[in-house]
């Protein structure tokens, strides 16, 4: 698989380092915090887009991480566990749609987007297409840890569930999308 960018530090303790926003009103959001929202967006857009495999879906993820992230911005004390965060704050509200949705409508499994052509367009297709046919929390998982390089732990956190599950969730969507991409 091909990591979306580089991993973090696998030493820090991210957990730690996020502190929970008081009830009082919050400070502006400073223009050094706006610009570190901006330098994120790419990485979050594109883990959005693989996670929902919708583009307005994965926009409106964004925007809402977005407007978390403006809200809670003094609460978070240390600059290396901002990606780990916007990245969990993303995906349990990318799940939580999901639970919503499915008590109100059937989503359709074969609308996805298709990787842009390139060199290696036609494995990107395969590997889009399997992507795909896992399920969303599955699918969650490997994107987080496998395509944007956060660890287990931090894929466990940001998913919501136990390091154990993580790893499950890991195996079964690494052996499915083996079978998946072999079928082929």
């Amino acid at each position: 698989m091909r990591a979306i960018t580089e991993p973090l530090d696998r030493n820090h303790d991210n957990r730690a380092a996020v502190t929970r926003p008081s009830r009082a009103v919050p400070a502006a959001p400073t223009p050094e915090w706006v610009a570190t929202l901006h330098v994120h967006g790419p990485l979050l857009l594109a883990a959005a887009r693989a996670i929902t495999r919708d583009e307005a879906e994965a926009e409106d993820l964004v925007q809402i991480t977005f407007e978390r992230a403006l809200r809670a911005g003094p609460a978070i004390r240390d600059a290396g566990a901002i990606r780990a965060w916007l990245l969990t704050v993303q995906t349990r509200e990318a799940l939580r749609v999901v639970r919503r949705l499915r008590r109100t409508l059937r989503l359709d499994p074969e609308v996805h987007e298709l990787p842009m052509g390139g060199p290696d367009a036609s494995q990107s297709i395969e590997l889009d297409e399997a992507l795909g046919r896992l399920s969303r929390p599955i699918r969650a998982a490997v994107v987080l840890h496998h395509m944007v390089g956060l660890s287990v732990r931090e894929t466990a956190d940001a998913l919501g569930v136990t390091e154990n599950t993580a790893k499950g969730r890991l195996k079964t969507g690494l052996a499915r999308l083996r079978e998946l991409l072999d079928e082929d």
